[in-house]
């Protein structure tokens, strides 16, 4: 009777041990399978690319998950200035990533756009020139004048003399282009790249490309981790430069 108590002792302690051995397993499994998690926030006319991007460094980076949120720079800046957890900020105006040069202390510029005047491939308004937005039957857009496109497209059109407001100021470069491909306008000033990406659209360039253009720069936070600085270095690196350019981005100006 003893030795069979013993068998059963000895059955139940080998059985817990063993059950705490696969549990401890399971443990070092789930840490070694979890991911790092980075924000980051982007100009909204980095959508297409960044999306683009930011998938190509999942597939090289499997253990990293990357979450962007886009919208205005100016409106995105602001955010980060009142405490939202950005890892990484991706702004399309020089000054929007100035005024969070406490929170972003060393951004690079990564690459270049412009705005131009953008219309249905049609062109049922017959538009020939940046004066045509004068014109008293053209119902044109524009972004508000805070953010990166908006002050763009104020520089490009008092450099070409027109005098006409547009029908409304939209919050970002991605509200203008949905009401232009919606047919509510008949153009509307958009950043070439977006012309690029839809074949329905045409444009016409400004008369001054450089006052119609805008510098993208990215960088960290301070308290960033190692995960956030590596897609930094990602964008910086030749594969994003190269979907950076066949989305028709530029080269960083000068």
């Amino acid at each position: 009777m003893l030795a069979k108590k013993l068998v059963a002792l000895t059955i139940c302690i080998l059985t817990i041990t063993g059950c705490s051995i696969k549990s401890d397993s399971a443990i070092q499994a789930a840490e070694s399978n979890s991911e790092t998690e980075i924000t980051v926030f982007a100009a909204a006319s980095l959508t297409q690319t960044f999306t683009e991007i930011s998938k190509q460094f999942g597939v090289e980076n499997p253990d990293i998950k990357v979450t962007i949120s886009f919208a205005g720079s100016a409106t995105l800046a602001e955010q980060i200035k009142q405490g939202a957890p950005a890892d990484v900020f991706a702004s399309a105006s020089q000054s929007a990533m100035s005024s969070v040069v406490k929170e972003i202390p060393n951004p690079k510029t990564f690459a270049s756009n412009r705005v131009v005047i953008a219309y249905p491939a049609a062109n049922p308004k017959n538009i020939m020139a940046s004066l045509d937005l004068n014109k008293t039957d053209l119902v044109w857009i524009q972004c508000d004048h805070q953010v990166p496109c908006g002050a763009a497209a104020d520089k490009a059109l008092a450099v070409d003399g027109v005098t006409a407001q547009p029908k409304s100021l939209e919050p970002d470069v991605n509200s203008v282009l949905a009401k232009l491909l919606t047919g509510e306008v008949d153009a509307a000033i958009v950043y070439l790249t977006d012309v690029f990406a839809n074949a329905n659209l045409r444009s016409l360039e400004f008369s001054n490309k450089e006052s119609a253009a805008t510098s993208y720069s990215i960088g960290t936070s301070d308290a960033a981790s190692a995960a956030a600085q590596a897609f930094v270095a990602y964008v910086l690196s030749q594969s994003s430069q190269q979907i950076l350019i066949s989305a028709g981005f530029d080269a960083p100006s000068s």
